[in-house]
């Protein structure tokens, strides 16, 4: 058996994905205390809170997002470079973009 290596980038990740499942659990708490205050002032206290929540929801999952592997992009078309027709390979003229 070979020696299993310590992976900070791992450990990272799972703890955003920690803090990321405590989030959407705050997030339904609030979501479901919401539904049963009348105070307006106590409504007004549940919106900055699910406010809140949500912000931080979206930071954590853009943090997670962003130290995954990103999936390979295509490369894009050089628009310097003419492109040869098909009247071009029979010895037409080349086209410019």
């Amino acid at each position: 058996m070979g020696k299993q290596r310590f992976d900070p980038g791992a450990a990272h990740d799972a703890e955003l994905r920690r803090e990321l499942y405590q989030t959407t659990q705050a997030l339904h708490s609030a979501y479901a205390k919401f539904d049963y205050v009348s105070e307006p002032e106590m409504v007004d206290a549940c919106i900055y809170e699910i406010s809140a929540l949500k912000a931080r929801y979206s930071y954590l999952l853009r943090c997670i997002k962003g130290r995954s592997t990103p999936m390979q992009q295509p490369s894009p078309v050089p628009t310097e470079a003419p492109c040869t027709a098909a009247a071009a390979m029979k010895g037409g003229e080349l086209c410019q973009l």
